[in-house]
């Protein structure tokens, strides 16, 4: 009998992660897709809270989330009466990273409730065994820190997750695939030796983050405890799969997780906008089978990708392998609202691109060979 999963939406928290200004109305085309293929009826359905800001500052600084939702009704910021006030509140915004890619928006406040609140309600099932697999594909938002917004991510759900799952499990492994490092969430447990952080992601100068290129980042007891897989540009299925096949299984033995969290980030993938990665969903589908196949409770979230069918095809079928069979990447994308959106071939393959991997064999088995070097000792 295979195990129960849930999927954590609701109408609400759709239209939320719909209005983040980096991913329009990508919720939407992910859902749907999920129930043109009938997923929708081989899972529970859990539908979140917002959470409110004396859950958020679990995590959050009261000053951060004070900031965050300074915005009224009509879509103006809480300035005050005069060109002094305005000053103030625009360095305050600038201090805390509320511009550029994180500037303040109409509906911030939903999405970060929704977001925040989604993946906490995920964990939650699983700390009271409701399910042994929960789905959030609106949460992920790894790059946030305590007092500030980065990277598109407004708040750091990824980090109250664990922290909720933390009631129950004493050890919690974090494995990040976005093409981005997970700065926000390897810097927030860096000292702990209580959740380990893996990220496999793209690192080079200049190159946001920024930051990823140590295998191992831990400190003091968490030494050991955050690793990094670097990978170079054109990183393809084999690479992937390999180095990932290889470092997660060394990392399941040195700390035999509890729990399991997953950011599935697709920015990788070769129809994304970065076009760096040259990934397909079968890179993701043989982490999560790899993940899940260690039948342990998981938590898979979403995370960065930036073409909304490349998105929805990933993650319907991360959702059907979680419901325990697969998709082929050649089946035929079913019927449904935004069927348009998959010319022209209607079906779930992802066009690789003509680029060479920049990984070499003996590249990838250095990465393999340091991480294990850099693994806490076995007890």
């Amino acid at each position: 009998m295979g195990r129960k999963v849930a999927l954590v939406r609701s109408a609400q928290s759709i239209q939320a992660a719909d209005s983040l200004p980096s991913n329009v109305e990508r919720a939407s085309r992910v859902h749907a897709l999920i129930d043109a293929f009938g997923l929708n009826d081989k899972l529970d359905i859990i539908e979140p809270e917002p959470l409110d800001n004396d859950a958020l500052t679990i995590f959050h600084s009261e000053e951060y989330i004070d900031c965050l939702f300074a915005i009224d009704s009509d879509s103006e910021y809480s300035y005050g009466s005069n060109k002094s006030d305005e000053d103030d509140e625009k360095d305050r915004q600038q201090r805390f990273g509320l511009v550029h890619d994180c500037a303040l928006f109409e509906g911030v406040e939903e999405h970060v409730r929704y977001a925040a609140g989604g993946t906490v309600a995920a964990a939650n099932i699983l700390v009271d065994g409701q399910v042994q697999i929960a789905i959030h594909w609106e949460g992920g938002r790894h790059h946030s820190q305590r007092s500030k917004a980065a990277g598109f991510c407004y708040v750091n759900d990824v980090v109250l997750g664990i922290l909720a799952l933390q009631k129950r499990f004493s050890r919690v492994l974090y494995i990040d695939l976005d093409l981005h490092h997970g700065d926000g969430v390897q810097d927030a447990f860096l000292y702990s030796s209580r959740v380990m952080t893996l990220s496999l992601h793209h690192y080079d100068r200049g190159f946001y983050p920024n930051s990823g290129g140590e295998i191992s980042e831990g400190r003091g007891n968490g030494a050991g405890y955050s690793v990094n897989v670097p990978l170079q540009r054109g990183t393809n299925d084999s690479s992937f799969i390999h180095v990932f096949s290889a470092v997660a299984n060394k990392v399941l033995t040195a700390f035999d997780p509890e729990v399991i969290v997953v950011q599935c980030g697709c920015d990788g993938l070769a129809g994304d906008p970065h076009k760096i990665f040259n990934l397909t969903s079968n890179a993701f589908a043989c982490s999560i089978k790899t993940v899940l196949g260690w039948e342990r409770p998981a938590l898979l979230l979403g995370g960065g990708g930036y073409s909304l069918p490349e998105c929805a095809r990933c993650w319907t079928r991360l959702t059907a392998i979680a419901c325990g069979y697969d998709i082929a990447p050649e089946a035929d994308v079913p019927e449904h609202v935004f069927l348009n959106e998959y010319a022209p071939g209607f079906d779930m393959l992802t066009d690789v691109m003509l680029i060479e991997d920049s990984n070499t064999n003996a590249y990838l088995d250095s990465i393999v060979q340091a991480v294990q070097a850099a693994l806490p000792n076995q007890s």
